[in-house]
């Protein structure tokens, strides 16, 4: 009788349980977020004409890091306005900001063995080389060109030949990091991709907190 009852009591606290369970809400499915800037469409402007509205306020005297004095005095520098402002290109611009030029060991005094806040006095061709890296030819977003997670997809840029290979891949959470791998050089530099996606008329720019390379310039 005792074994009887005891099934009794467990079948019924069973009901109440499966009972109680169907009144429990639907877990709602979970949204995932990738830490990643949506696309800034900037499609009625070149990269060039974007450059010109992203100068500190302050001048070069006072650089903010985020903003491109540097990088606008670069490209005035060696020639190559027309690189960055034809129109209809469909290429990546990976964007020097002032901090990747002026920061402790950076372009600036690797160029021009000074501390003066201008690049007037840098090897031209060098500087040249260092622009050239950052542009490729491909136009490249996490989706769906980094498509696969932790995959390196390699890339030219346009320095020709093996000195101007570049090297992207993501992560789970859409980031982009540059030259992160064994497959270049020894003297490789890598560096991550600090915001995304920005869409111009003559291709797509990822800006850079830092500089990278394959090979010293």
């Amino acid at each position: 009788m005792k074994v009887k009852s005891l099934l009794k009591i467990l079948t019924c606290s069973g009901l109440v349980l499966l009972m109680t369970g169907c009144d429990l809400e639907v877990q709602k499915p979970y949204d995932f977020q990738p830490e990643v800037f949506p696309l800034a469409t900037f499609e009625n402007q070149t990269v060039w004409d974007w450059l010109q509205t992203q100068k500190s306020p302050g001048g070069l005297a006072a650089v903010d890091q985020y903003k491109f004095d540097f990088l606008i005095e670069a490209i005035e520098l060696t020639g190559l306005k027309e690189e960055f402002n034809r129109k209809g290109d469909k290429r990546t611009f990976l964007l020097l900001n002032n901090n990747a030029f002026d920061d402790a060991n950076e372009i600036l005094q690797t160029l021009t063995g000074s501390t003066k806040k201008t690049l007037k006095d840098a090897d031209v061709g060098r500087l040249k080389n260092v622009l050239l890296y950052h542009i490729v030819e491909e136009y490249i977003l996490q989706i769906p060109t980094l498509e696969v997670i932790n995959q390196e997809y390699m890339f030219q840029t346009l320095i020709s030949g093996e000195d101007g290979k570049i090297v992207l891949q993501r992560n789970d959470r859409y980031s982009i990091s540059v030259n992160n791998t064994t497959s270049l050089s020894t003297t490789v530099r890598s560096a991550n991709v600090r915001s995304h996606n920005f869409r111009f008329n003559n291709g797509i720019g990822h800006i850079l907190n830092d500089y990278v390379r394959n090979r010293p310039f």
